[in-house]
């Protein structure tokens, strides 16, 4: 499996202030302190130098899925496998490398026109989270200390059975569950897939059949406790963020969690106790309900 992990995300923000606002006094990630000639700011969760880097452009939009690869030569033979595909890949030159803290990265588009970042070498600080809201941490390691990333991402792929192709034949994801829930009368047809890296996280990508705006339709950041989960949902009203789902909990990863809309649109699942999976005894599963109770889902506008 080439994929260890979903490293980060580069975000695309028309208002990065309230993006950071929304970040630290919502979620309780930390302010990265980084100079940037571009004008980014960042936010980190753990001894990563940042997870999230938000850059001002003239829209809303996910830019871009760090996806880690373990070693060097894990990299280098994953890159060969994609030229031999035919996939285009772009070289970073070493000051984007330097910019999103990694020793060597590449770019590259999946089937449905969403950009990824394959790198390896993460350079680490250390510096130890401190969240402004008081949260204990974020979980991105195993008892083990396996990195399990930032949480996860689904992306919006409507050419579903290419992108089901690229992602696990050539990226080497492996199959976590293949969702397809109920939707309300007059609704598209919907179907999640979701696909596991090399760690224990019940999944760190999926995809949904659909286009959706903003170029993702949800990310994912998990925390330790539920009472944590709890505090983010109340700190969340009070500053008038629109719930986009009640707390409920999820059939297939068993997270507890709620769906708050970020400044843009960006939606993001907040949650607690993810499954974690060993592998090797595990039978990819096929869902038509997608969760166990709760996640009511309100979306703004809707009737």
């Amino acid at each position: 499996m080439s994929i260890a992990a979903i490293g980060y995300l580069r975000i695309g923000t028309t208002d990065a202030e309230a993006w950071m606002t929304f970040g630290t006094e919502v979620l309780g990630l930390m302010t990265a302190e980084r100079d940037d000639a571009q004008g980014a700011r960042f936010l980190r969760m753990d001894e990563h130098p940042f997870r999230f880097m938000l850059e001002p452009t003239d829209t809303d939009r996910l830019l871009a899925a760090g996806l880690e690869c373990r070693t060097r030569s894990d990299w280098l033979a994953l890159c060969e496998k994609l030229r031999n595909a035919d996939v285009a890949l772009e070289a970073g030159d070493p000051a984007e490398a330097a910019r999103r803290c990694v020793t060597e990265f590449v770019t590259l588009q999946d089937p449905s026109g969403n950009t990824l970042e394959l790198y390896y070498g993460r350079r680490l600080d250390y510096q130890p989270l401190i969240s402004p809201t008081g949260v204990s941490g974020f979980v991105t390691r195993d008892d083990y200390g396996t990195d399990l990333g930032f949480g996860h991402a689904v992306l919006p792929t409507p050419d579903m059975e290419s992108a089901i192709t690229f992602y696990t034949e050539l990226l080497g994801f492996g199959v976590s569950d293949d969702l397809y829930p109920p939707m309300p009368e007059g609704a598209p047809e919907a179907r999640v897939y979701f696909m596991h890296a090399d760690n224990p996280r019940q999944h760190s990508l999926a995809l949904y059949n659909n286009p959706h705006p903003g170029d993702i339709v949800h990310m994912m950041v998990e925390v330790q406790t539920l009472d944590e989960v709890g505090r983010a949902l109340d700190r969340a009203k009070r500053a008038g963020h629109p719930i986009l789902a009640s707390l409920g909990r999820h059939v297939n990863d068993n997270m507890c969690s709620f769906y708050v809309l970020a400044p843009g649109g960006i939606a993001v699942e907040y949650g607690y106790d993810g499954l974690l999976v060993d592998w090797s005894t595990f039978t990819p599963t096929v869902s038509t309900e997608g969760d166990y109770w709760g996640h009511e889902y309100q979306f703004p506008g809707a009737e």
